[in-house]
């Protein structure tokens, strides 16, 4: 997470902007951008991060197979602020990059699925996330930007909680 330009939410990372282009990829324009799912989009995206660093021939790609709980819960997080966001304003918006004309394609969703066992996972991975000693929490080393974080996170969770 970059904190030298005040961005907080896991959508603004490296990691949110790779999981945006697997849900396109493998869910959204399938369905024409029409909706989220969001027990399919946490499957789509589990599925993409255990393929990429599943054992090949025998051997882990790298030591990254012990950050499977903190990509899982990144996940999370990232369709947590998702479903925030549809509440707030009634739609999401996903840019797509076109890569015939080179630019930027916004796609509107107006209608989400998601069950209530889905939205209390979410919830309790909100409050995992939260904690001192969590990854997601821990790599902010000012405390300012920690404790800026554990504040968007707490957002993510009441509006979510409303639900």
């Amino acid at each position: 997470m970059n904190t030298t330009n005040n961005k907080i939410s896991a959508k603004e990372t490296a990691f949110g902007h790779d999981m945006l282009e697997v849900l396109i990829d493998k869910q959204l324009r399938q369905v024409r951008f029409k909706e989220l799912d969001v027990p399919q989009a946490i499957k789509t995206m589990k599925s993409y991060i255990a393929s990429k660093f599943s054992p090949r021939k025998g051997e882990y790609p790298s030591e990254l197979r012990f950050m499977y709980p903190t990509y899982f819960d990144s996940a999370r997080v990232l369709i947590a602020e998702y479903i925030a966001e549809f509440f707030l304003t009634g739609k999401i918006i996903f840019s797509e990059l076109d890569t015939n004309a080179w630019e930027y394609i916004d796609h509107e969703i107006r209608q989400i699925v998601l069950t209530g066992t889905q939205a209390d996972m979410l919830l309790r991975v909100l409050l995992k996330v939260q904690n001192p000693a969590h990854d997601m929490c821990s790599r902010w080393k000012s405390l300012a930007d920690r404790e800026r974080w554990k504040a968007h996170i707490q957002a993510v969770y009441d509006v979510i909680s409303q639900l």
